[in-house]
């Protein structure tokens, strides 16, 4: 298992081929850099998810969702509380059917449930489960769990030039999301994960993008020393906003500027950063993960074994052209 962060006194695991994202998520927490969602390596709809502390599980809540999404989905959700002994802090544990029940101990690692694909998700969202941590009176508040510490390896940044075109050979078409491996998009390693490079400021320091680009308002880079408030974030030769506030290795960023991204001649709408570990790499290289503009959008226009090239743009550039 590895830690993923810290809070009370309690620290948070993951699997060590999970890959996870504090900020690439449209809710209170990931703006807030207090809440992380683990991806695990199965990749499935009913997989396991497992528990990121030892501890006992002291609360179940079984939630109903909204009304029907446009794509499949579950009917009900759970949140699962678990308390580290004598504690009155919980680790809080979204998107598992439990097949723990209250009062089990569990330890760090044990399979908790089995992944749901909740309301609360869009149709690009992958299977994962969200962890955070809070006062147990808080349960039902996912706006009072408190800031992560998280301690990533210094970046290191693969030689490469930047550029604001990939050469994608396409590995994979869903109805959700298109998978492109490419070779000349800049990546950075933090100890064993590695990413989608950004830079951060003038000297532009690297590190690993998390973030859904354009399509999200806010994101962040994984594995920086301090940086200046507002300067602004670019990756693949494209401003796609500016930092603000200081999360230890971590800075989180808002949005710029529009920008659009295509894959050819395709308007999408986005791609999905994340710290990936080797698991998840081709030949070191993190995957493309493209989002249509509507669910089932890439369906019948692109198929595994294709090659097309993803630009990003400025609007204003666009104009010109």
């Amino acid at each position: 298992m590895r830690k993923v962060g810290t809070a009370a006194g309690i620290d948070l695991f993951a699997p060590v081929d999970a890959y996870f994202s504090y900020f690439n998520s449209p809710y209170v927490g990931h703006k807030q850099g207090t809440s992380i969602d683990i991806y695990p390596s199965h990749e499935e709809w009913g997989g396991p998810a497992y528990s990121p502390i030892t501890g006992q599980v002291i609360r179940v809540k079984k939630m109903r969702m909204g009304k029907e999404r446009n794509f499949p989905s579950d009917k009900t959700d759970f949140g699962i509380a678990i308390a580290s002994e004598g504690s009155t802090d919980i680790v809080r544990i979204l998107h598992c059917v439990p097949e723990v029940k209250e009062g089990t101990t569990v330890e760090v690692g044990q399979r908790l449930g089995f992944l749901l694909r909740s309301r609360y998700f869009n149709y690009w969202t992958g299977p994962h489960y969200h962890i955070e941590i809070m006062n147990a009176h808080n349960f039902k508040r996912a706006s009072q769990s408190y800031p992560l510490n998280v301690e990533l390896a210094s970046v290191q940044q693969v030689p490469q030039e930047s550029v604001s075109e990939l050469e994608c050979l396409v590995t994979r078409v869903t109805d959700d999301v298109m998978i492109g491996i490419t070779a000349n998009s800049p990546i950075a390693r933090s100890g064993d994960l590695v990413g989608h490079a950004a830079y951060i400021g003038s000297d532009r320091r690297i590190g690993i993008l998390d973030a859904g680009v354009p399509h999200y308002n806010h994101g962040g880079v994984l594995g920086l020393a301090n940086t200046v408030e507002k300067s602004i974030v670019t990756a693949w030769n494209t401003d796609i906003g500016y930092a603000v506030g200081r999360l230890d290795s971590r800075r989180p960023f808002k949005r710029g500027e529009p920008f659009q991204l295509t894959f050819e001649d395709e308007i999408i709408r986005g791609v999905s950063c994340f710290a990936f570990t080797k698991k998840q790499t081709v030949k070191g290289s993190p995957p493309v993960i493209m989002i249509p503009q509507q669910y089932g959008g890439f369906s019948g226009k692109f198929a595994e074994g294709d090659v097309g090239v993803l630009s990003f743009k400025r609007l204003n550039d666009i104009v010109k052209e």
